[in-house]
């Protein structure tokens, strides 16, 4: 029972319907609830469609003319969408991530920011590859997407390809279009491996499904365990991005900490969690009396909740602990 590690139980509050996609969740991966269509049509018939669909006009969520901006852009709201639970079956996320893909996908199989630039991006490659793949949507562009990622895996088991590298990069790209000088450190091994990026090109990996990407998920988890989940409370990225992955969020759009992270090498036959003892410590010190976390990490690209004490947060860390007592059924039944 992963209540031995738990100040109190959260469920009843998780399950209250005040977040739809995460009494969707909880009722789906923690408490596993067989009857999958009746939750789903609870998350179907909830105000949050209804927010989804305000959101929907002319074929796409969001603002698809300036598709790229948090909290506003259709991709955002794609993969916001789709991280919610919703299946490509609805209009709102197959007629988006159709139009989505026609926009910003390029021929090679990886996807771009939308400028003018040519430029596949790590980050922006591994978002709505999973998104894709979690959505339901499994064709070409999926398997073009999937080949991408394996295609530029790095030797250290991340992946980077960032077409910018600093402010000027940045500013070059939105104001003139223009790519960077990023993809020069793509081969250059002094150069370490972003986290934002291999961990949305190794969750598209694993989201895959597919037993012929297994090296090249077990090199991307080793990546993660190498580097200690990258637990330093400040990094500056490549492409100039202030981040904080010492402080819990949840990450939908190039973003990362170490818990989810932890949740995602979780699913991976490298995931150990008596390896990771002191990082599961810290998660549990930072519980709630009540038996809730706190969002700390309330960086771009992160969801946003009006209340710091997060259903989001709390979500991931049942996730965790749902592995960890799994695990420990095992061990004790060997």
């Amino acid at each position: 029972m992963i209540n031995k590690y738990l100040n109190m139980d959260p469920v009843p509050w998780l399950i209250d319907g005040k977040n739809p996609a995460v009494t969707y969740h909880v009722k789906n991966e923690i408490l596993k609830d067989e009857d999958s269509e009746r939750i789903y049509d609870e998350l179907l018939n909830s105000c949050l469609t209804d927010f989804f669909y305000k959101k929907f006009k002319k074929g796409v969520l969001g603002d698809f003319n300036h598709m790229d901006i948090f909290y506003r852009g259709s991709i955002w709201f794609f993969l916001f969408a789709v991280e919610s639970g919703y299946k490509s079956s609805l209009e709102f996320v197959s007629s988006t991530a159709d139009n989505l893909c026609s926009k910003t996908q390029m021929q090679n199989g990886g996807f771009k920011f939308n400028y003018r630039s040519s430029d596949a991006v790590g980050c922006r490659s591994g978002n709505m590859i999973y998104a894709l793949l979690k959505s339901g949507i499994s064709d070409n562009r999926t398997i073009n997407g999937i080949n991408w990622i394996i295609e530029n895996q790095r030797k250290d088991g991340g992946w980077l390809h960032c077409p910018v590298s600093g402010f000027c990069d940045v500013m070059k790209l939105v104001f003139l279009n223009k790519s960077g000088n990023g993809l020069k450190h793509e081969n250059d091994g002094n150069i370490p491996s972003c986290p934002v990026a291999s961990y949305s090109c190794l969750q598209a990996l694993i989201q895959s499904g597919n037993k012929i990407v297994t090296k090249q998920v077990e090199k991307g988890a080793g990546f993660f365990i190498n580097n200690n989940f990258f637990t330093m409370k400040n990094e500056k990225l490549q492409c100039g991005i202030n981040v904080e992955f010492a402080k819990f969020g949840y990450p939908v759009m190039s973003q990362y900490d170490y818990l989810s992270g932890l949740v995602l090498i979780s699913k991976t036959e490298k995931y150990n969690s008596y390896k990771n003892g002191e990082l599961f410590n810290r998660i549990i010190k930072k519980q709630n009396q009540d038996g809730s976390w706190d969002s700390e990490n309330r960086l771009q690209g992160m969801v946003y909740e009006k209340s710091r004490k997060s259903r989001w947060t709390t979500l991931n860390v049942l996730r965790l602990l749902s592995k960890i007592v799994e695990q420990e059924d095992q061990f004790e039944k060997a």
